[in-house]
């Protein structure tokens, strides 16, 4: 027997909650219908939406949805989690996963259309957990759409040379960083990680620290590798890494996709704009010598800003903000530098060619204080 046809008062009904929650799930939720029925409402509700030429609502997690099903952690915040199913449960508290489970997306499959998502600096274990729930909700899931982590996935705050305001061992930060990157890898059918100067802090302290000789053994007790980013990464099948390569040299902190450059370039600035336009000037002299293709757009990380400067006549300069909470240094009675800016960027390309009008930017702090 044929389905009845819903009236446009349950179809108008579904589609505003839908647009309220920014969820299908959580809309279902809060009109007590359940998931399948409910699916099947929605996808009635964007066929009637499109006929009335409304716009289809963006799925994803609103602060009336967060404030009103989003459970509460029953991890100590003033401390650091110690394990990493510790550290998975505060995620998880974020995203919702208690009380549905997170939908992986279909594996990867090579297409001429892809979308890409720039988020860059988490700083495991200090990455801001809200701002990981958001990424997931808003952009995870979907089986078109490949992350670029660009750079600082790791803090390695404990082996770092600078003075410490807290003590936090290794282990916490393995932690914090193995459950994170599962928690991406599982939202996220394609990832590419670039690596950051925090990524290869305990590189190149081993390397200031210790003999030749121990660093070759070290070395050939880990694999030939000293990164504990590729540690991790090597867990998952669809995490990779995909450096600039210049002759024996492997350029790690830039990768080259399409027509976009992804940068973790060591550049900073007081000046708004002023980091990213010093690298686009650094790389476009260097493009010959480390045989880059064609590019127009350049998203450069370590700033932790968001930022977006239409350059020179077919350049788009951005910088894709940061996922960190906030540090002890940026509170220093020194007062230097610019408060941070959470947030990351996504874009379309059709053969490796973007579209210039679908970059977005979505910053994470401007909706905490909206």
């Amino acid at each position: 027997m044929a389905a009845q046809p819903l009236s446009e008062e349950i179809v108008k009904e579904t589609y505003e909650a839908v647009a309220k929650y920014g969820s299908v799930q959580g809309a279902g939720d809060a009109l007590g219908v359940r998931r399948t029925t409910f699916q099947n409402r929605w996808a009635e509700a964007k066929r009637w939406a499109v006929k009335q030429g409304l716009p289809i609502p963006r799925i994803g997690m609103s602060p009336t949805m967060r404030e009103s099903i989003l459970p509460q952690t029953t991890v100590d915040s003033t401390r650091l989690p110690q394990s990493a199913d510790e550290a998975w449960a505060v995620i998880d508290t974020f995203i919702e996963r208690r009380r549905r489970d997170l939908v992986s997306p279909p594996a990867y499959q090579p297409g001429p259309k892809r979308r890409y998502v720039i988020a860059s600096d988490f700083h495991a274990p200090f990455h801001d957990p809200q701002a990981v729930a958001d990424l997931i909700a808003i952009e995870g899931g979907r089986p078109d759409t490949t992350l670029i982590i660009a750079g600082d996935l790791l803090d390695l705050y404990s082996v770092s040379s600078y003075s410490k305001h807290e003590r936090v061992p290794i282990e916490q930060e393995m932690a914090g960083a193995q459950a994170l990157l599962e928690q991406l890898a599982a939202a996220f059918n394609d990832i590419v990680l670039v690596e950051g100067n925090h990524d290869q802090r305990l590189d190149r302290r081993l390397r200031a620290l210790l003999p030749e000789e121990i660093i070759a053994a070290v070395q050939y007790l880990c694999g030939g590798d000293l990164s504990l980013l590729r540690m991790l990464a090597k867990r998952h099948s669809h995490v990779r890494f995909a450096p600039i390569t210049v002759g024996r040299f492997q350029v790690k902190w830039v990768s080259q996709i399409g027509d976009i450059l992804i940068s973790h370039a060591e550049k900073y600035s007081k000046v708004p704009g002023t980091a990213m336009r010093g690298v686009e000037e650094w790389l476009s002299d260097q493009h010959l010598a480390m045989g880059l293709a064609p590019w127009r757009i350049l998203c450069q990380a370590h700033t932790h800003q968001l930022a977006w400067i239409p350059w020179r006549a077919d350049k788009l300069l951005i910088e894709v903000g940061c996922m960190t909470e906030t540090h002890g240094y940026q509170l220093s009675p020194q007062v230097q530098g610019r408060p941070q800016r959470r947030g990351w960027c996504s874009l379309m390309q059709l053969d490796g060619v973007t579209d210039m009008n679908s970059v977005r930017m979505h910053w994470v702090d401007a909706e905490r204080w909206h």
